[in-house]
Parts: C-alpha cells; sequence; structure tokens
C-alpha cells in the first residue's frame, strides 16, 4: 500500500510525524487478521495441557459432526514439513511443552472453529518432565553459538588475574522468563491459487518468511509472495518464532482447499512464539586498588527447549565494553519441557548488562569510588575481543550529556542517605552498548510526471516508522516536499528489503535508497543538460542543484520544473535501482552507545519501588528523525522498567503450565509505572558506515534494568540480584 503525509513539509525537517499515522488512529490500515478474501475459512488450535508425553488418541467424531466445520488435522492426517531446528506442528505425536499444537480444527468461521475445537477429546501419557532450570543445572551444554557470536571467549589469563586482583567481586545474578506480547496478535491469511500460494501475516521478515515457506514445500520463490503492510509489534516474536504456525496454516490451507485464516489468542502467545530465556549468570571481576579492571569472568547458563538451540549473546558488553586484558565469557545451555526461546528486544545485551552494570556498581562500592568515574577510568580506546579500532565511540559523550542533565555530580557517595518521610531515594546508572548488524538490501526510487516520487522497498514497518523514514532519504536527496514521496514496503514483490530486528532495518535499507535517489537525481541532472527546450541546456550537470520540486542552476537564476522537465523527456517517469550490502570483512567495530541514569523511590514501610525519573543519553550514529528515534529509546527504557519491576512469566514446575498466561495476570508497566524521561541525542558521525546509520531500537532497552537496581541500593542498601524486584526482598 501507498503512503504518503497529508501535509506538506520542508524536505530539511526530519522530525516528521510518521506519514501512515492517519490510517492508523483512524481505522483505516488494515493488518494481517483483516484482509479480506473470498470463502475464508477460520482455523482454531487444540493445545496439549501436558509438558511431556505423547498423544495417545484424539477424538474428533464430535467436532467434525458440528455445523461449519470443515475439517480437522492431527499428526496422523497432517503434510508432511520438516525443518532443521524448528518444531513444525503436527508431525508425530511427541509433547514437548504445554501448549503445544496437538491438532487444527477448520470451520467457515471463528466461532464455530472454536467451537469444534472445544469438543476434541485427546488422551495422553505422561512422562517426567524438566521445567526448572535451577533443577537441570547439571545437564547443562555449550550450544553451537549464543546469537551471532561465538559461545565462549577469551584473552589473557582471566583465572590468575582473578586470584592476583586486589579486589574482587564475584556474584550470581538471575533474569526470568519474558513474554513479547505485542499489541497485535500474531495472524495469518492464506491463499492458494493451484500451486501459487498467497501469505497476508504478521512478519518482521517477510522475504526469510518467503524463502522458508517454499524450501518447506519444495516451491518455487516466485510462485510464493508475503505481504505484511501493517505490523502492530513483534519485539522478535514475529520472526523466526512464528515461522511453525506460518507453516501450520499454509499446509492447513492446501489441506482443505480453501482459505484459511488463523489468529492466534492472547495465551497462545505465551507459548507458541517465542520467549525471552531464563538466566543464571555469574560475574567474576577483578580490579586494583585505583579501579583499574584486571580481570572479567562472565559465565551464563540459560534455558532452551527439548527440540531447539538458541542462546542470547549476554557475554557481548563483558568482551567489548572494559578495557580488561584478561577476560572469559561462556554460554550454556539446559533443556526443558517448555516452549522455545528466541530473541526478544535487546537480546542478550539486556539481560547480560544487567549482570556486568550491577557487578560494575558493587565493584565501585567496594572500592568507595562514584560507579560514573569507575566506567570511565576503564573506557576502551578500542575494541580488544576484535582487535579492531572503533567505527565511532561516543560513550564518554553519552556518559558526560546524562550525567549533567540528571545532576548526578550530587550523589553522595554513601546508601541511604536521601530521603523525603518515609521514602528513600537513590541513584543509579549503567551503560549501554548494542552492535551494529547490516544486511543487504535493495531499493528503488521512481519519479513521474508529475514530479511525485515513489520509494519501494520489501521490508516491513513494525511500527518504528520505516514508511516515514523511507520518505525522508528520497525526499531530502530529491529536493520534493515530504507529501509528494509515497512509499510501497512489505510485500517480497518489491526489492528485497531487510529483517526488522537487530536494529538493523534502517542502517540496512538507507544506504541503498540514498543510493537509488542520488543516481535518479544525476539522470535528471542529465536530462535537464541534455534538453533543449530546458533552460538548463547546456549547464554541466555539476553546477545543477535541485530542490522546491524544481532542478537549477547553482550560478544564476535559471531552472526548470521537474515536472515539466519530465513531462517532455521521460513521460512514462524515471526510475533508478540500488543494492548495498555490508563489508564481507570490516576493519573497524561498530557499536551504538548510551549512558542510562536512573532516580528510584522506595516505600520504607512497604517497599514498593517507583522509578521517578530517567535521563538517558545515546550516540546511535546518524539520527534520520529525531522525533521517532526518541520514541524508540524511549520505549526501551519502558522494557528495561518493565525488565526491573514488572514482567516475569511464571511456571507451575511440577506441571510445566504457565500460570499467569494473560495480560492481566503478566505484570508490564502501565502509564502510572512512567517516570519523566529526559532523552538526549548525542550527535554522532562514523565515517566508516555506508549511510551512517547504527541503529537504535534494541539499545533502549540495554543496561535500563542495571541502572535501576543500582538506584535501588543506593537508596536502601540492599543489592538486588535477582529480576524482577519483589517488594519482600526489600523489607
Amino acid at each position: 500500500m501507498t503512503q504518503r503525509p497529508a501535509e506538506a513539509r520542508s524536505p530539511d525537517d526530519n522530525s516528521a510525524e510518521r506519514i501512515e499515522a492517519a490510517l492508523k488512529v483512524t481505522g483505516a490500515a488494515c493488518y494481517a487478521a483483516e484482509i479480506s478474501v473470498d470463502d475464508l475459512h477460520d482455523a482454531a488450535l487444540v493445545v496439549a495441557p501436558i509438558a511431556s508425553g505423547k498423544v495417545l488418541h484424539i477424538d474428533s467424531e464430535r467436532a467434525r459432526a458440528m455445523p461449519g466445520c470443515t475439517d480437522i488435522l492431527t499428526h496422523e492426517n497432517a503434510p508432511r514439513i520438516s525443518r532443521k531446528g524448528v518444531l513444525i506442528p503436527l508431525q508425530d505425536p511427541t509433547v514437548h511443552f504445554a501448549g503445544q499444537i496437538v491438532a487444527v480444527v477448520v470451520a467457515r468461521t471463528p466461532a464455530s472453529a472454536r467451537e469444534a475445537a472445544g469438543a476434541i477429546s485427546v488422551r495422553y501419557q505422561t512422562s517426567t518432565c524438566a521445567t526448572s532450570l535451577g533443577h537441570a543445572i547439571e545437564t547443562a551444554f555449550a550450544p553451537s553459538t549464543a546469537g551471532r557470536v561465538a559461545t565462549a571467549s577469551r584473552r589473557g589469563d582471566p583465572e590468575r588475574a582473578m586470584a592476583e586482583a586486589e579486589v574482587v567481586v564475584e556474584r550470581r545474578y538471575t533474569t526470568p522468563t519474558h513474554n513479547h506480547l505485542p499489541m497485535e496478535p500474531h495472524s495469518v491469511v492464506v491463499s492458494w491459487s493451484g500451486e501459487t500460494l498467497l501469505v497476508h501475516t504478521t512478519s518482521q521478515a517477510v522475504f526469510a518468511h518467503r524463502q522458508a515457506i517454499a524450501e518447506c514445500l519444495g516451491l518455487p520463490l516466485q510462485q510464493v509472495r508475503v505481504l505484511c503492510r501493517y505490523l502492530g509489534g513483534g519485539f522478535g516474536s514475529k520472526g523466526g518464532a512464528w515461522l511453525p504456525c506460518l507453516l501450520l496454516a499454509v499446509m492447513a490451507a492446501r489441506h482443505v482447499g480453501r482459505p484459511l485464516r488463523l489468529e492466534l489468542t492472547r495465551e497462545q502467545m505465551f507459548t507458541l512464539v517465542g520467549r525471552r530465556q531464563e538466566t543464571i549468570q555469574h560475574v567474576g571481576l577483578g580490579a586494583s586498588r585505583t579501579g583499574r579492571l584486571t580481570a572479567i569472568m562472565h559465565d551464563t547458563v540459560a534455558q532452551t527447549s527439548m527440540y531447539g538451540e538458541y542462546a542470547d549473546p549476554n557475554g557481548t558488553p563483558a568482551r567489548m565494553l572494559y578495557e580488561c586484558a584478561n577476560v572469559s565469557t561462556s554460554h550454556r545451555l539446559v533443556r526443558l519441557h517448555a516452549p522455545q526461546p528466541n530473541p526478544m528486544r535487546g537480546p542478550g545485551e539486556g539481560t547480560g548488562s544487567f549482570a556486568l552494570e550491577s557487578a560494575l556498581d558493587e565493584l565501585a562500592f567496594e572500592l568507595g569510588v562514584d560507579p560514573l568515574e569507575l566506567r570511565l577510568r576503564n573506557y576502551a580506546a578500542h575494541d580488544q575481543h576484535a582487535g579492531l579500532p572503533w567505527s565511532s565511540n561516543s560513550l564518554r559523550d553519552c556518559y558526560r550529556v546524562a550525567a549533567e542533565s540528571f545532576g548526578w555530580p550530587k550523589r553522595p557517595l554513601s546508601t541511604g542517605t536521601l530521603r523525603e518521610g518515609r521514602y528513600r531515594y537513590g541513584w543509579g546508572m549503567a551503560a549501554a552498548c548494542y552492535p551494529v548488524y547490516r544486511m543487504a538490501s535493495e531499493a528503488a526510487v521512481r519519479v513521474d510526471k508529475r514530479g511525485e516520487v515513489l520509494v519501494r522497498c520489501g521490508t516491513q514497518d513494525m511500527g518504528t516508522g520505516s514508511y516515514t523514514v523511507l520518505a525522508q532519504l528520497a525526499a531530502a536527496i530529491l529536493g520534493v516536499p515530504l507529501n509528494q514521496v509515497s512509499v510501497e514496503l512489505g510485500d517480497t514483490d518489491l526489492p528485497a528489503g531487510p529483517y526488522s530486528g537487530g536494529s538493523m532495518a534502517t542502517a540496512s535499507f538507507t544506504p541503498a535508497v540514498e543510493n537509488a535517489a542520488r543516481s535518479l537525481r544525476e539522470r535528471l541532472f542529465s536530462l535537464a543538460s541534455g534538453d533543449p527546450q530546458s533552460p538548463l541546456a547546456g549547464i554541466p550537470t555539476e553546477q545543477l542543484t535541485i530542490g522546491a520540486g524544481r532542478i537549477s542552476n547553482r550560478n544564476d537564476s535559471r531552472s526548470d520544473r521537474l515536472a515539466d522537465l519530465i513531462a517532455r523527456t521521460a513521460p512514462d517517469g524515471l526510475e533508478t535501482f540500488a543494492r548495498a550490502a555490508p563489508d564481507e570483512q570490516p576493519e573497524h567495530s561498530s557499536y551504538g552507545y548510551g549512558a542510562v541514569f536512573a532516580e528510584a523511590r522506595v516505600d520504607a514501610d512497604l517497599g514498593e519501588v517507583r522509578v521517578t525519573r530517567i535521563t538517558a543519553a545515546y550516540a546511535g550514529g546518524r539520527i534520520l528523525n529525531p522525533l521517532l528515534a526518541r520514541s524508540q529509546y524511549i520505549g526501551g527504557l519502558i522494557g528495561g522498567i518493565g525488565m526491573a519491576l514488572h514482567e516475569e512469566t511464571i511456571m507451575d514446575e511440577r506441571l510445566g503450565r504457565i500460570v499467569n498466561g494473560t495480560l492481566a495476570d503478566y505484570l508490564i508497566p502501565v502509564h502510572a509505572d512512567l517516570p519523566r524521561f529526559d532523552v538526549r541525542l548525542v550527535d554522532e558521525h562514523d565515517p566508516h558506515l555506508d549511510g551512517g546509520v547504527k541503529g537504535i531500537g534494541m539499545l533502549g532497552i540495554v543496561g535500563t534494568a542495571a541502572a535501576i537496581t543500582n538506584a535501588v541500593f543506593h537508596a536502601t542498601g540492599r543489592r538486588i540480584r535477582n529480576l524482577p524486584i519483589r517488594l519482600e526482598a526489600l523489607l
């Protein structure tokens, strides 16, 4: 769908509001579950109540006889599909976790599908289940990778350095399971036309989903089209974790020969589309009396499923954030009868920074040194882990800007001294970092005879503002008002765009869009210079400029209206295409950075914690739209508040079932929980990144939980090492 803003804006106004906002707030934006298709049928899932065992018998006779029921798929009649590392539903009778799909009902309406699903009776054979990370820790093993990085790392001799250190801090920290729970439930509408497949779905990666569907079904890529025009959030759950259910809908639609819609319930989103894994992290720090780090050891044990393998890279900050000659990190996994974990906003760095930045705060207290000063003393001048110089590193600027705005120099070193009645106040801080990830991206930019510009890129907009930024990039280079730029995205028939995750989408498509727009601008200059009817005929192209819908001579007042030039020389319009890809062997190490300062208020009588203010400064390279960037950072900070104070997926360890699988019971921050946010954007130019964009979506959550728990310690003298903070921990 083509998007354009409602009113004109200057092309140099880089704080433009979202151009699709009016469609969303008026309900005109059509999300995946709202797609209308003739003869559309609906699917409802039957899930296992047991955590381990197998299906012995499925009695579907009564359900099949119900009005509106079209068919029922189980492991006995479902098409066979396999994909390494992915649990495709209905392939065998084995049950790996409570909530696993054991049958799907296809019916004429959502109500009839749900009613028939409720009439199905399943008999199980149960077996012993392992549901607790602590109880099964002796079975831990090293995975092949931790996220995108190696499982373990080592430089120097950290064990010896720890033994010889003048000051040692060794602590254990834990983080619980979290669930993504975006506002829009996961959904898909599938329609087959012979061997051609059309899929409207909630997707953070339309091209990756198309590739996986084609491979699993043995179809050529050109016979599969995946669309996602609008996405109501994802946080990582609408990528690979959504693929099993997506494949189930595709094969069910093919089996019944009808278009099909599958939309998960909120309860099913707790078990079927991934989660942030539970972790136990051990951090050891060795230092001199002057506060110089001599050893860092960060070891993680985390949960994975019985059938898959995934590890968050919790050790990444420990490897590169601070200068230290002796560092080791490791990641191990424990298989549990629980849903498969997957990336969730700030995967690894979010939870890993809680442990590392808490340990730094504990070390600062042991040394009697200001926590900010300790970090400044250990600033890393280059990436010791990768052995590369930074492409840019503005961490110290982030410290300075945030500390000044927060008023950090006034912080008393001792704990429990800031009081107001029964309330105790504390100030805490933490550093933030997140790697720069990029992938290949394509883009096309077109101008028509009216001077209207169209940007086409297949990437999806997760709700973060991709529509707007794509339009801004082209408008700035082609010198047209923003309301004359339209954007098409979220479609695998468009030029291939990046995945929405790892803060990589904007960093990836920016150079492609800008290169295509620059190429189009050069063609326009050539047309103007070479057109005998143009007032600019014969003027060298290097003397031409473009703006306000006109091509002009830099040296005098001659100009040509863009629309008139196109109408004369290219009445069918002009389009250029570009592809950009990251360096396969980069010569620099690239990260985004931040510093988070938090004030916490603790009720001494009740143990209640309130975050009363947060100041954060971020250096994310080139910021294309400060308004949207601040929104993203605040969203991450809110996620960090949830991590510190609210979020925890609770499992009945005996049955392996989630007991708080609703938004009434799974606590998340609400408006009343939020403080005043003071977000500062640090200007940063990175000459080594094409387009200069580092990405911002993940960075806001990193370090936030640690800053809050460090503030709670400053207020109370009680160290919180297990998230979320509970009232009883402070009473």
